[in-house]
């Protein structure tokens, strides 16, 4: 039900009222509503995102298990969809997306006189979908989206031993599902920025004897068209609810929750053989936060920030043959990062910004071997420096109370996990880590930075 159709009532008394009294009729000016989001859109998206692939295979009494491999990339998207207000602040809608993707990772081996060679890259996706929001205010909304979704894979391999080489190329198209949040914000007349995450699971094929089921992380920053418009520039348009005059200059914390994936390139040699794959795991996360902002204008801030995370991504290989087996697990556990941030407002009560600067994460391995009546244990914990980067968008809640979805992109420096000397020969594992991770965070502004009037009551 659109609101002129609720109001048309009113609007039919002030015309008719007039043919009995003197009184002018009374308008209802459109601000006080704030913008339409019913209607249809289009636009385009750019982001960046990983896959995890879970791989088995059995045969001859061997079996043998990795998850995950992985590879991460940049991709482009366009989309298209309808939303309807079903209430002054709740939204539902349905979407359709294509996505072009340049995500990929390539897992090879060598021994003397022999290697082989596999990549795998989800090039193209598509993906139809619902939504459901809440707007925090009457320009930003919150919400959560789920549908299906498709992804062809692209495989190719070589393999070279005793002067002869083999190679295989392969397209499969996946079904699975797809699931994330999403923050979107009003720029103007028709024009509104989105953040959006979303994680997609497939289902399991079997490729060239090898049981593979991927799934994807990916971060979408979107520019969107809505055709009719949301109505007036945010500052044409009024507060029609929510949209207090927020002060961001001040201190701030808070906690945050998400998820993420953790990949790299993974060098593993013994003696004369060596083996190199693109690794990958994920997981849930948690952590705290701390930070501080200037608003030096109207519509612009800098500031700084730290955290601490927990997390439970994790990857893991299992290989066992007659009588013998080996499993081995790397966990980045804990993440920590001091940042800068640069902000600009839309509206009072909401901030785009972007976030750059130092991270650091601590690494456990473990490992176990058996084979001979003989069983090996390891474990070991290192420390990888990097430095990380990401958008978020930020909204006021009420009072001193802001909500925020911020997307981080990790990256840390090449070191040696593990080293061995046995009988004359070497061992060890050399990793690079990135990070590709998702956070909804709420945060309380101490003292100075709440203010509760609304935008009508404090002028520019």
């Amino acid at each position: 039900m659109s609101f002129k159709l609720r109001f048309a009532p009113l609007i039919a008394m002030n015309i008719a009222l007039p043919a009995f009294a003197q009184n002018a009729p009374v308008s209802i000016p459109a601000q006080d509503f704030g913008p339409v989001w019913t209607g249809f859109y289009v636009g385009g998206a750019f982001g960046a995102g990983g896959m995890v692939n879970n791989l088995s295979t059995s045969g001859g009494g061997i079996s043998s298990s990795f998850n995950g491999g992985g590879g991460s990339g940049v991709l482009g998207s366009i989309y298209g969809g309808i939303d309807y207000q079903i209430l002054p602040k709740a939204i539902v809608g349905v979407l359709a997306e294509a996505t072009l993707a340049s995500i990929s990772g390539t897992n090879s081996a060598s021994v003397p006189g022999a290697n082989a060679s596999v990549t795998s890259q989800p090039n193209f996706g598509w993906a139809v979908l619902a939504r459901a929001g809440l707007l925090a205010n009457s320009s930003t909304l919150i919400y959560f989206t789920g549908g299906y979704a498709g992804q062809n894979f692209l495989t190719s391999g070589t393999a070279t031993a005793g002067g002869a080489t083999s190679s295989f190329s392969q397209s499969n198209t996946f079904n699975g599902w797809t699931v994330g949040p999403g923050v979107e914000a009003k720029l103007g007349r028709n024009w509104a920025t989105k953040l959006e995450y979303r994680y997609s699971q497939f289902g399991t094929q079997n490729i060239s004897g090898i049981s593979v089921t991927p799934s994807t992380h990916a971060l979408r920053a979107g520019l969107t068209y809505k055709f009719g418009g949301f109505g007036g520039a945010p500052s044409e348009d009024g507060p029609a609810f929510n949209e207090p005059a927020f002060n961001w200059t001040g201190f701030y914390g808070g906690v945050a929750a998400g998820a993420g994936m953790a990949t790299g390139p993974v060098t593993a040699s013994a003696g004369g053989a060596s083996a190199t794959f693109t690794g990958a795991g994920q997981g849930l996360l948690g952590g705290v936060f701390v930070g501080a902002d200037y608003q030096f204008a109207p519509k612009a801030l800098v500031g700084v920030m730290g955290d601490f995370t927990w997390s439970g991504m994790q990857t893991s290989t299992t290989i066992a043959v007659p009588g013998a087996g080996a499993y081995a697990a790397v966990s980045p556990n804990q993440i920590w990062s001091v940042m800068g941030r640069l902000g600009y407002l839309p509206i009072r009560s909401t901030l785009l910004y972007a976030a750059a600067g130092y991270t650091g994460m601590n690494v456990q391995a473990t490992s176990t071997a058996y084979g001979g009546g003989t069983a090996l244990f390891g474990q070991g914990s290192t420390t990888f420096s990097g430095w990380t980067v990401g958008p978020g968008i930020e909204t006021v809640i009420t009072g001193g109370w802001t909500t925020r979805l911020e997307y981080r992109y990790s990256q840390y420096e090449q070191k040696q996990i593990t080293s061995s000397a046995f009988g004359g020969a070497t061992a060890g594992v050399t990793a690079q880590p990135s990070t590709h991770t998702i956070r909804l965070g709420l945060a309380y502004k101490f003292g100075v930075g709440a203010d509760n009037k609304s935008i009508a009551e404090s002028p520019e």
